[in-house]
């Protein structure tokens, strides 16, 4: 279902096509525009994306056709209290069809296809002190970050919600659709009796990072896996790894998927960004 995808948007382009077109396929990668090599106290910028084509073969440098690009709203308080409080901030996520310049929004006329939102909550912890240990934090348990996904027109297609049990220390969301019923949990695989995070360590660039932590998409019941399905944070070149600090992500459907969750998993993909990896960048 790939091919055709990636052959129609190289004629005629994406701009014309929908969402649920953009979206076909087993997935999508999802690749952050915005540099952070600069990111420091009050100098915190809106961080940009651009979604390209699921590629199950994907190379450093081969992330293909830009599909959508995805500009963030936030205010720069919020911003600010990023590192101190993963995930606090209102802001918003709007997503257009084709390459989008940021700088230069009154040149162009992408469609808006979604938005991902969400008000001032809570962080998922709060930043305490260093210490020689590492940094002290306390995780939250109330009012916890979340991303609403809306269709072009407002009307919400599916919600992601960051949730606290007693394994404080495991991030978790529960992805739930337009009516509010919860479809799917995502979550890491875990040790320790569910405690801790477990990492996965394989040095194939292809598959991810050599020590990452996937996000699994899993029935919310049994917490089985659901097929292939996950949110994984990839290998994004030394480049970018170090000197830029741009993250990337591969976003895979779980079975039976359909156009709104779709639309849905890619807030989850930048809601797991700002609450778990975003804090690393500072």
């Amino acid at each position: 279902m790939e091919v055709p995808l990636v052959q129609n948007q190289m004629v005629g382009g994406v701009e014309n096509l929908s969402g649920e077109e953009l979206l076909n396929g087993t997935g999508f990668l999802l690749q952050q525009k915005t540099s952070e090599c600069c990111r420091f106290c009050c100098c915190q910028p809106n961080i940009h994306w651009r979604v390209h084509p699921y590629n199950e073969h994907w190379q450093v440098g081969q992330e293909g056709p830009t599909l959508m690009s995805i500009s963030e709203e936030a205010s720069r308080c919020g911003r600010t209290c990023s590192f101190c409080m993963p995930g606090h901030r209102a802001t918003k996520y709007t997503v257009r069809a084709g390459l989008y310049d940021e700088e230069n929004p009154g040149t162009q006329s992408n469609r808006v296809l979604y938005t991902h939102e969400k008000d001032t909550t809570c962080g998922t912890n709060v930043f305490i002190a260093f210490t020689d240990g590492g940094q002290l934090r306390i995780p939250m348990c109330c009012n916890l970050p979340y991303l609403e996904t809306k269709d072009a027109n407002g009307a919400k297609l599916g919600r992601t919600q960051y949730i606290c049990d007693a394994c404080l220390f495991v991030p978790k969301f529960h992805i739930s659709n337009r009516n509010g019923e919860t479809k799917y949990l995502l979550r890491p695989d875990t040790c320790v009796a569910g405690c801790c995070v477990k990492c996965k360590c394989n040095c194939d660039a292809n598959s991810g990072k050599c020590c990452r932590v996937p996000f699994y998409i899993r029935d919310p019941n049994t917490r089985d896996p659901l097929g292939e399905g996950h949110i994984t944070d990839l290998f994004a070149g030394w480049k970018r790894e170090c000197c830029t600090k741009r993250n990337q992500y591969s976003i895979k459907y779980p079975p039976a998927c359909d156009n709104e969750m779709r639309a849905t998993l890619m807030g989850s993909a930048l809601l797991v960004d700002i609450t778990v990896f975003e804090q690393e960048q500072d």
